[in-house]
Order: C-alpha cells, then sequence, then structure tokens
C-alpha cells in the first residue's frame, strides 16, 4: 500500500504527461491496496490468500471532449502511454455535455477509518478465529462456509487544478452460513468493523449455527400480510434501495420515489415514522468514511431524514451547477437511528402478538423505483411468532413490499440499536405490516 508522498508523487506524473499531451484539464485518480483471505466450506478451510493491487486512472478533457484510461503499471513509461491513450480517446469522442472543471484546493480532515492491524491481519489469529469457527459447526452438526477478509487501501486523487488528496482506509469482514446436514435448515450471520480487533468472529459463528439448527423442518404459512421484525441483516439487505433514491436529478427528473409534480421533490414532507432518522457522517465513531464524496467534497454530517421528513437529497456538482446550487457534501454512508430510546430484539419479540421473524432476504430485485416496490425472498432463519414467543421455523417466503410502505409513519411499531452492516448501521424494526406473495421452496 502506498504511502501519501509515494502516491501523490505518482499523480503529479501523470498530471505532468497530461499537460505535455496538450489536455485542457485532468485528474488522475489512484488506488494502492492489499487484500488478505481466507475462504471455508463443508466445516474445512479451503483456500487463503493475499493480494497487492494498484489502479491508475488517468482522465483528460480536450475541447470538452473526455478520454479515461486505467492501468496498473506505475513505470514512467507507461504512464506516459496511458495519458496519451487517454487524449487520443478524448480527440474522438463527442463533447462531454455535463462537463464541470476538476476541483481546485480544497481541504480534508484526516480519515478515521484506518487500522494498522486490518492492513496486515494476522494469519495465526484469523486461522484460530476461523477454527473456533468450525469447531462450533462440528459440535453442533451443521455444515460450515463462509469468508474472512481484511481489506487496506491508500487512495489519491489530484488534478489539474490544484486539488490533492490522500485517504487511508481498512475493512475487515467475516460471514458465514451453516446448514443441517439433512438439508432442512440453515442459518446466516455477518459483520464487519475497520479494525480486525473488533470483528466478534465468535458471535457471528455463533449466531449462524444457533439459526441452523433452529430452523430445522420449517412449517409453511399462507402468503398474505402479516406483522414481521427485520433483525438489521434483513433492514440492510432492503437500504441500498432506499438510498439510492436519494439521488436529486433523478427526483427533479420525475424518475424517484422522491418526485412531485411540476419538477419539485418531496423534501420537507413527512413520508417516514417520527421516530426515523438517516444521516451521513464520516466520522462516525463506529462507522467512519473517507471524508470525500466520489467527486471530491469534501464531506460532513448531512441529515437525510430527520424526525421522519425528508431534509436533503444529493446534488452532484453538475446538477448543482445546473440549478445554481452547493453540491452536497455527502453522503458517505448511512446512518439510521431512533429518537426514543431503542428496544432490544427480545422486547420486541416479547411484544409481538403473532407475526414474523426475518434473518435475512436475499435476490432482492427493484419492481417499481416510483414506489421503492421490491420483491425478494426470506432466507436462513424465518421464525413464527406468537404472544411473545419464537414458536416454530417456517418456510421461506417471497415478499413483494414498498420501503416507503415499510417506514411509513402507520407501519413502524418499534426500532432497535442499530448495528454496523457497512455502509449502513441499521437498527432492527418491528413493522405492523409486511406483503408475502408466494412460498419458496428454498432453504
Amino acid at each position: 500500500m502506498l504511502t501519501r508522498d509515494e502516491a501523490l508523487t505518482l499523480c503529479e506524473s501523470v498530471l505532468a504527461h497530461a499537460k505535455a499531451a496538450g489536455a485542457e484539464d485532468a485528474a488522475v485518480s489512484l488506488d494502492s491496496s492489499v487484500q488478505a483471505h481466507a475462504r471455508f466450506a463443508d466445516n474445512r478451510i479451503t483456500t487463503s490468500g493475499r493480494a497487492e493491487n494498484l489502479a491508475i486512472t488517468a482522465t483528460v478533457w480536450t475541447g470538452r471532449r473526455r478520454g479515461s484510461v486505467t492501468g496498473s503499471d506505475s513505470g514512467s513509461e507507461a504512464l506516459k502511454r496511458m495519458v496519451d491513450e487517454a487524449v487520443q480517446i478524448a480527440r474522438v469522442s463527442p463533447v462531454h455535455r455535463e462537463y464541470v472543471p476538476t476541483l481546485g484546493p480544497l481541504e480534508y480532515p484526516e480519515s478515521r477509518g484506518f487500522a494498522a492491524a486490518t492492513a496486515d491481519v494476522d494469519p495465526g489469529a484469523r486461522a484460530t478465529a476461523l477454527d473456533a469457527a468450525l469447531t462450533a459447526c462440528r459440535a453442533a452438526q451443521v455444515t460450515g462456509a463462509g469468508f474472512h477478509t481484511a481489506t487496506a487501501s491508500g487512495a489519491a486523487t489530484a488534478t489539474a487544478n490544484g486539488n490533492r488528496r490522500y485517504f487511508r482506509a481498512s475493512e475487515a469482514g467475516f460471514s458465514m452460513t451453516a446448514r443441517r446436514a439433512d438439508g432442512t435448515g440453515s442459518g446466516y450471520f455477518a459483520g464487519d468493523h475497520f479494525d480486525v480487533a473488533r470483528l466478534d468472529a465468535a458471535r457471528i459463528a455463533g449466531r449462524a449455527v444457533d439459526k441452523a439448527v433452529r430452523s430445522r423442518q420449517p412449517k409453511p404459512i399462507e402468503p398474505g400480510s402479516y406483522p414481521v421484525i427485520l433483525e438489521p441483516q434483513a433492514v440492510a439487505d432492503l437500504m441500498g434501495f432506499l438510498t439510492n433514491s436519494f439521488d436529486a436529478r433523478v427526483a427533479e427528473e420525475g424518475r424517484s420515489a422522491f418526485s412531485a409534480k411540476g419538477g419539485q421533490t418531496r423534501v420537507g414532507e413527512a413520508l417516514f415514522d417520527k421516530r426515523i432518522s438517516l444521516y451521513s457522517d464520516p466520522m462516525h465513531a463506529e462507522l467512519p468514511a473517507v471524508p470525500a464524496t466520489r467527486e471530491g467534497i469534501p464531506a460532513s454530517r448531512l441529515s437525510l431524514v430527520k424526525a421522519g421528513v425528508l431534509e436533503n437529497l444529493e446534488y452532484s456538482r453538475f446538477w448543482a451547477q445546473e440549478k445554481k446550487r452547493q453540491p452536497t457534501p455527502g453522503p458517505v454512508n448511512y446512518i439510521m437511528e431512533s429518537s426514543e430510546a431503542p428496544a432490544s430484539l427480545d422486547a420486541m419479540i416479547a411484544g409481538m402478538k403473532r407475526g414474523l421473524l426475518i434473518s435475512r432476504f436475499w435476490y432482492v430485485r427493484l419492481v417499481d423505483p416510483r414506489t421503492l416496490v421490491l420483491t425478494g425472498l426470506t432466507r436462513d432463519g424465518l421464525w413464527w411468532v406468537e404472544n411473545g414467543e419464537v414458536r416454530h421455523p417456517v418456510r421461506n417466503l417471497r415478499f413483494n413490499q414498498s420501503v416507503l410502505a415499510m417506514l411509513a409513519p402507520w407501519n413502524v411499531e418499534a426500532i432497535g440499536v442499530p448495528e454496523r452492516l457497512s455502509p449502513f448501521m441499521v437498527p432492527p424494526l418491528r413493522l405492523g405490516a409486511f406483503r408475502f406473495t408466494s412460498v419458496s421452496d428454498a432453504i
């Protein structure tokens, strides 16, 4: 992984080649990373490895025409060839109608989401953690499979107009699926953290094994609308479709769930339960993020939903210029919280008269972007709850559900403690209704 000085020195070399080649504007981005992994299946470790990668992208403009080339060779001649190719592409490309000049000098805070232990993960400690997970599988007579990763990167960007930035980031993740030998039950759990020392592999393995053991011989129920409790993983499985809708341009062009008549948006409307707030914060203690947007705008805390009210949409540099606004300083992550004291998962279960406890969703697809109706399947742990007790596992179900209706003021009954599932921190939710359309044969 390249240091700040090493990375920015390479960037300066690319910019010098771009200027010599006649580019009128240019930007170079560089990502150097190290990634270590261990994969296991059938209750044994199957592969492990470590890779170092370097990706350099040169983007140039000539006459508002754009060309971009990516390579991995940092030699001077290779960098020159890459820039020359980018210039050639630009000269034969159509005019880039949404060109905005590259950024000039800006100040950025230091990124907080880096841990040296993650960048140089201890193979012995990782093996010990995985051995404990597989021992738990064998003891419970289930078959475990999963993935342990540790990634760190140093990313640099430089522009012809003087912007310079470099951020380090790291992330360790562990996911595990456990299945019963007779094929009648399955459990899954996952977690991540920027510091591998805070990745609780024992908890993840224990939850996956417990779900597999308890989900044996599920019973079918009729499709329909049921009260549900969504564990944080299930909430995270749906959240990306909501967060992808915060684009201001899409909303103002009438293509979003947040669109209103006449090119207006629904900013200022109470669309969600009044206890729900959703925001982005690169300095969040548990979910720190790179303190710059994808376009290089310095990131800061940005409220998206406050007390159920849609507060902000995301303006790119081009769309902000078109609308004579400032580009938004995010989002770079997503934290959902309740304004009230959070309920525990056990308390949610105890307070449910009849309904379903859902571990996760999979194969989730967007049906209608204007209403955020999604379809998908439950998986790896679905239970029937009655009179405050988990009674028995249930056969998996297909759902068709609007995320807006799911989080509407009339549907949210309880909100729990947020858990990190990068790039989200989301709580478990108890909902009054969730629509299921058919039974699935999947385990």
